[in-house]
């Protein structure tokens, strides 16, 4: 029995650490004024104030200002929906819970297909109608007032948590930014240099597997940092544009032809080993880094002439061509990204995300279906905590649902509010009694709040501390009068268990399958691949290879770097993309009407009638191919030849994964 209490205090997160205090204290005070306002503004709940405040914590500053700022945008439109609501089915309660219903399952979808802290805002807006009409639904004529203190609060506890982390905390993304790119960049110069001077290994593809997830993850410093740097928010644009080109430099994987320009790649790969290391070393900046690499890409274009090379190889200019384009993306991501370094000028283009609209779909669901259970069991218990359920619902789906896990999430929840609960009992019917005065109320509670805060600080105990927090709060909740009611307090307690019973039924019911989401990416791969053969004249290259890279890293961070069987087809539509758009760059060059031309449009025609049948494709491909060589443009010939090449790996690579 005293091991067993012993594990069980073991677990329970401490009140602060040394790295963590600061952050600990930032927070409380925050709270402390978000409380204090609300008192002093007679708010009817000045506790939700500090509850804002306490779901917004975060140890980077740019986290608290973004997540502050989508969450008052969030209120907004939940506020706004909850009047048309209220309008629309006042004393109606069946319509009212399932508009409740719609509203919350259509956030929760959006908040799926959002980045960044858009994503906060989708989830605000959902469960703000559900904190805010819980009460307005039992008493209709004080809806107004219900939905206005809870826009106040949350207003109250932005306010007070940014004013707190601006004065109190130091910038760090800046720098974090900064090292983390000079990082992806050196390695990804190393990373070609190692290319270029050998075929490749397993060792060498598992580090560019890694490399581009790293790559991938950069844009969640990007997501945190436009709520703290100015110089960030501006160059957002940019600087995904620049993640998306080195992605492109080192997810490119057609060099089977080395022989055609093998003296030329063992001539930049030196240099380009050397740039890496000045990158790691910051003997280089990004600037100077892109200056070698035009240096280089210079070189290849005096390297000497079509004709010459054509002498050598009909495929040595085809060669020279991608390995120019290669540095190019290398070249263009450093000038993107010296725009943090500098007032320098970098062409940006529209960064591309993939969407999983099924997954929304379903989590729309399980959040409607979850509401409408909530509201049957209010409904036909006639239960005075159905407002609860609907308070603590929203959050809790929501929340959950956000996470890799939902089942441990909620289970995550019921822990932290167990917590709570043993907490508030202590805090509400032993000491609140004893005591007088704002300051030794502030006091105390910052005793309990301190566990939960820190907790926030360890990624595995985030949703418990999150849920431990906003459980306390509520459960010791009071106005400028306290009532000591413990059977109401107890019936409080049990509305937030059922409430998060329900969630776990609607999570276990529709369930979050990894394999799912696997799944979805592997047929995105495919269908945008089948989109890129049928409309590769008129498509937007950039854009769209920034949408599949962003697949290839996502399935790849689900199944791990040495998965690279499941990826190979994600790599090769890349390349197909290139070979394309090259393709095309070249078909308009040619004089209308030319054989070469007439050729060309029918082989661009042929497949695209044939985009759903890759196999079918490299037939009409190598068919142009022949068509060229009768016509004496060999460099043509080689094209289609190359182009052939791939759509049949392609087909080999996609049979396997199906």
């Amino acid at each position: 029995m005293v091991g067993h209490l012993r594990r069980v205090l073991d677990s329970l997160p401490l009140p602060w650490t040394a790295d963590t205090f600061a952050y600990v204290w930032r927070s409380i005070a925050a709270a402390t004024l978000a409380l204090w306002l609300g008192f002093e503004l007679q708010l009817d709940s000045p506790f939700s104030a500090a509850s804002t405040v306490l779901l917004l914590v975060h140890p980077v500053q740019g986290a608290v200002v973004g997540k502050g700022f989508n969450r008052m945008v969030g209120t907004l439109i939940g506020i706004t929906a909850a009047f048309i609501l209220l309008g629309m089915f006042a004393q109606q309660m069946l319509l009212f819970i399932l508009g409740v219903g719609l509203w919350l399952g259509l956030c929760v979808a959006a908040m799926t297909v959002l980045r960044h802290y858009q994503s906060t805002a989708a989830v605000v807006a959902g469960y703000t109608v559900c904190l805010a009409l819980g009460p307005a639904i039992v008493a209709p004529e004080q809806g107004f007032d219900h939905i206005v203190t809870r826009g106040t609060a949350v207003v109250i506890g932005v306010f007070s948590l940014s004013l707190i982390a601006t004065l109190g905390s130091r910038k760090t993304i800046d720098r974090k930014l900064l090292d983390t790119l000079v990082d992806v960049s050196a390695r990804a110069a190393r990373q070609l240099s190692d290319r270029f001077a050998g075929e490749d290994t397993p060792e060498l593809v598992s580090r560019r597997a890694q490399l581009s997830m790293d790559i991938g993850r950069v844009d969640d410093l990007l997501g945190i940092g436009w709520g703290e740097s100015v110089l960030i928010r501006t160059r957002l644009p940019v600087i995904q544009t620049g993640l998306a080109q080195l992605q492109s430099a080192v997810m490119d994987r057609r060099l089977n032809d080395r022989d055609a320009a093998g003296h030329w790649l063992n001539r930049i790969s030196t240099p380009l080993c050397h740039l890496g290391q000045a990158l790691t070393d910051r003997t280089l900046d990004f600037t100077a880094a892109a200056d070698r690499v035009k240096q280089l890409i210079n070189v290849l274009v005096s390297a000497g002439s079509v004709d010459d090379l054509s002498a050598e190889s009909a495929r040595a200019p085809l060669q020279m061509e991608r390995l120019r384009e290669q540095l190019a993306d290398l070249h263009d991501a450093l000038r993107s990204f010296s725009s943090l370094e500098r007032n320098t000028q970098a062409r940006h283009a529209v960064a591309g995300f993939h969407r999983n609209y099924q997954d929304a779909i379903r989590n729309g669901i399980r959040a409607l279906g979850a509401t409408l259970v909530a509201g049957a069991v209010w409904y036909l218990s006639a239960w005075n905590q159905g407002p609860t359920l609907l308070a603590v619902l929203g959050p809790c789906c929501t929340l959950s649902a956000a996470g890799p896990d939902p089942v441990q999430g909620v289970i995550g929840f019921i822990k932290g509010t167990l917590y709570a609960t043993l907490a508030a009992v202590v805090c509400k019917f032993l000491l609140m009694p004893s005591i007088n005065g704002f300051p030794l109320l502030a006091v105390m509670l910052a005793m309990f709040w301190s566990f939960g805060i820190h907790a926030t600080t360890r990624p595995r105990q985030a949703l418990t501390g999150i849920a431990y927090l906003i459980a306390f709060n509520t459960l010791v909740s009071t106005g400028a009068t306290a009532h000591y009611d413990f059977a109401e307090f107890i019936n409080q307690v049990l509305a937030w268990f059922v409430a998060m019973g329900i969630c776990l039924l609607a999570f276990n019911v529709v369930p979050k399958k990894p394999q799912h989401t696997v799944q979805a990416l592997k047929q995105s791969l495919l269908t945008a691949t089948r989109r890129l053969l049928r409309r590769g004249a008129t498509l937007n290259h950039r854009k769209w290879q920034a949408q599949q890279q962003h697949r290839i890293v996502s399935l790849k961070s689900l199944l791990g770097a040495d998965r690279q069987g499941d990826c190979e087809a994600g790599y090769l539509s890349l390349q197909l993309s290139r070979e394309l758009a090259r393709l095309q760059r070249h078909i308009r060059r040619l004089a209308p009407g030319s054989p070469i031309a007439r050729c060309a449009a029918t082989a661009t025609r042929r497949l695209a009638q044939s985009a759903d049948h890759t196999a079918i494709s490299a037939a009409q491909a190598r068919r142009a191919a022949k068509s060229m060589q009768r016509l004496g443009a060999e460099q043509w010939a080689a094209r289609y030849r190359d182009l052939a090449w791939l759509l049949e790996q392609y087909e080999n690579a996609t049979t396997a994964i199906t």
